[in-house]
């Protein structure tokens, strides 16, 4: 099996001449029957051990048969098996239209059409949002080749059995373009909340998936439009690295709400600001506070918080308020005195984040306020692209490296000392780093890949890693090197995953001989 692209647990792959995830049509495909494992249903598991064991066979393509759709029991057998193995997985008979980006996004690769031809059978009609009984349908709102000739069959089974497998077909397809183009998530959520059942099972994944396992930086916009997206893992990673990193220089703090344009110093909201304070501003570290994000100004072109959009009515509900001043108050303790300049549902995030903390804020009406707060404000001093470059490289990295200077029209930073260091690639929300910088991680081995003595053309292939840091995701920036080269590029799976199994490790960006 080789893996084309990853995200998270889902995955597009090569198995045998064809592409997963995969649908097999059980009304005539037969060709990896001598190649799945044989497994009886799950609950055999719990009510016989010893007869599950007798008829269970393993082989290439591990295999569920789900006890009941949408239990706990159900999502648990699905991740830990795909948590503990990176075989191919079949999850049979439960497939439908509107669950099935749910289903490769917890890890299934192959899937059948039992369940769509049982639904046939019951006269129930599939689509991507949800079932009709064909019967009620006045008009057939697809247009697959059986709808376009629903003439043709001799009885509603017949036809029901097409469009449904055809309904499938369809989704697979977008659920495989969702994948290449890094949005599956969104897709994802767009499908599971017309069932109670799948929303909870993407619950349930939210709330033990491992974190490791998913890019942290993303060419694709992020849509946090529903409190199941704040719970998502690159939301959660992010916090997790904000808590772990962030180190402001000054001991006065201003809170400022967030804006649609990103990055925020971009937008006519900031600009404004940053106009009316002039040099006010200068040693005064600054928060954006949105929903569902919290995010220092170093931070501001780091995937997700140059990449997000969420809806802006004005509207905050309880759960929002809760969730986003938790996250402040985390902040709100590095710092001695906090000015905020935020209004309505801004504001009550901010108050309720200083009851959680215990301390006060300062919050001021308009700009002549706020200049005479900052006026009387302690601060120290400090270049902001400079410290954008340490945050950024804390968050990416793990490590402190010192840059003298920076050039560049914002937000295109590079970063120099005697020759370009890094740059900010606004492609991905990351640090893109050159060789000063990249011998340096290798001397620390971090994010580094070792490679077998080759010449590089531009495609690293698995098969040609020794050892990976296993901390790589797809996506990062990476170091790879071998006896005689190193060089700069960018990761297709995970580090995990690399000198294990076929297909592409990582693109190079640039190299050099040592």
């Amino acid at each position: 099996m080789r893996i084309e692209k990853e995200d998270g647990f889902a995955r597009i792959c090569e198995f045998d001449g064809i592409e997963t995830p995969y649908i097999i049509d059980l009304r005539g495909d037969f060709k990896f029957l001598d190649k799945i494992e044989r497994k009886p249903p799950e609950i055999l598991k719990k009510i016989k051990p010893e007869l599950f064991e007798e008829f269970h066979k393993e082989n290439e393509i591990k295999k569920i048969v789900p006890i009941s759709l949408y239990s706990s029991d159900f999502f648990k057998a699905i991740y830990d098996l795909r948590s503990s193995t990176e075989a191919p997985l079949y999850i049979s008979s439960c497939a439908t239209p509107q669950n099935l980006s749910l289903l490769v996004y917890l890890g299934g690769d192959f899937f059948d059409n039992a369940l769509a031809l049982r639904k046939a059978f019951e006269g129930l009609y599939l689509t991507e949002v949800g079932e009709f009984e064909l019967r009620a349908l006045k008009t057939l709102p697809c247009n697959c080749e059986a709808c376009l000739s629903r003439d043709r069959y001799k009885s509603d089974f017949e036809f029901l059995a097409d469009h449904n497998t055809n309904a499938l077909l369809r989704e697979l397809n977008i659920v495989k373009e969702a994948i290449r183009n890094e949005s599956l998530r969104e897709l994802v959520e767009s499908r599971v909340r017309t069932k109670p059942e799948t929303t909870a099972v993407l619950r349930l994944f939210d709330a033990n998936a491992d974190i490791q396992k998913f890019p942290r930086f993303r060419r694709s916009n992020l849509y946090p439009t529903t409190e199941d997206s704040f719970n998502r893992p690159e939301i959660r990673y992010y916090f997790k690295r904000l808590e772990e990193i962030y180190d402001p220089v000054s001991p006065t703090a201003l809170i400022l709400p967030c804006s649609a344009v990103k990055p925020y110093l971009l937008s006519k909201t900031h600009r404004r600001i940053r106009s009316a304070l002039g040099d006010l501003i200068r040693g005064i570290n600054e928060i954006i506070v949105s929903s569902p994000f919290v995010a220092p100004r170093e931070l501001e072109l780091i995937y997700p918080i140059a990449f997000y959009n969420t809806p802006t009515t004005g509207i905050w509900s309880e759960w929002e308020i809760d969730f986003v001043a938790k996250k402040l108050a985390g902040l709100l303790e590095k710092f001695e005195n906090v000015i905020a300049f935020v209004h309505n549902g801004y504001k009550r995030v901010v108050e309720r984040s200083a009851r959680l903390m215990g301390i006060d804020v300062t919050f001021a009406d308009d700009f002549n306020e706020l200049r005479s707060y900052l006026n009387r404000a302690e601060r120290e001093d400090f270049d902001l692209y400079r410290e954008m470059f340490r945050h950024m490289l804390r968050y990416q990295f793990g490590v402190e490296f010192e840059s003298k200077s920076v050039r560049g029209k914002y937000p295109n930073l590079e970063f120099f000392n005697e020759e370009r260091i890094a740059r900010v690639d606004m492609r991905y929300g990351n640090l893109d780093v050159y060789f000063e910088l990249a011998e340096y991680l290798l001397k620390k081995q971090i994010y580094t890949v070792e490679i077998e003595d080759f010449d590089v053309k531009g495609t690293i292939f698995s098969k040609g890693v020794i050892r990976a840091d296993e901390k790589i995701k797809p996506n990062d920036v990476v170091v790879y090197y071998s006896s005689y080269i190193i060089g700069v590029g960018q990761a297709v799976i995970s580090g995990r995953e690399m000198g294990k199994i076929d297909g592409k490790a990582i693109i190079s960006r640039r190299k050099k001989l040592i």
